[in-house]
């Protein structure tokens, strides 16, 4: 009977710290982006966006590589790329492309994201 609870002991003591790297490492992201140096522009980005059109904007991502619209550094923008069509975009998004964001931005926030998508593209941010 008491090789029953130190078996417990060692599976529950081996699991601790992988469960705990796991947490530890999913929150790195939040982690990094809320004390890092990086601009409010690019945090934004990374919360919001990078997760399909990728950290540079290229679009190459397990879910959209392959979509040349994913890509936001050419001028191959299937709503429009101007500084209107961008806002808009991510606003209400492009109905079964890419979700909009109305809900979860504020207008400075689009702003800062506007300027963003115009660095990635070689433009100036204004």
């Amino acid at each position: 009977m008491s090789r029953r609870p130190m078996r417990w002991l060692k599976w529950k003591t081996g699991f601790a710290p992988v469960l705990l790297a796991v947490v530890v490492l999913a929150g790195c992201d939040d982690l990094l982006d809320r004390f890092s140096n990086r601009p409010p522009d690019e945090k934004l980005w990374r919360k919001h966006c990078a997760k399909c059109h990728g950290v540079d904007g290229s679009g190459n991502t397990p879910a959209y590589m392959g979509n040349s619209y994913a890509d936001l550094r050419d001028d191959t923008w299937k709503a429009g790329g101007s500084e209107y069509a961008i806002r808009r975009v991510i606003r209400e998004g492009v109905f079964g492309e890419m979700p909009g964001f109305s809900q979860q931005l504020t207008d400075k926030e689009v702003d800062l994201l506007v300027g963003y998508v115009r660095k990635l593209r070689g433009g100036s941010s204004r």
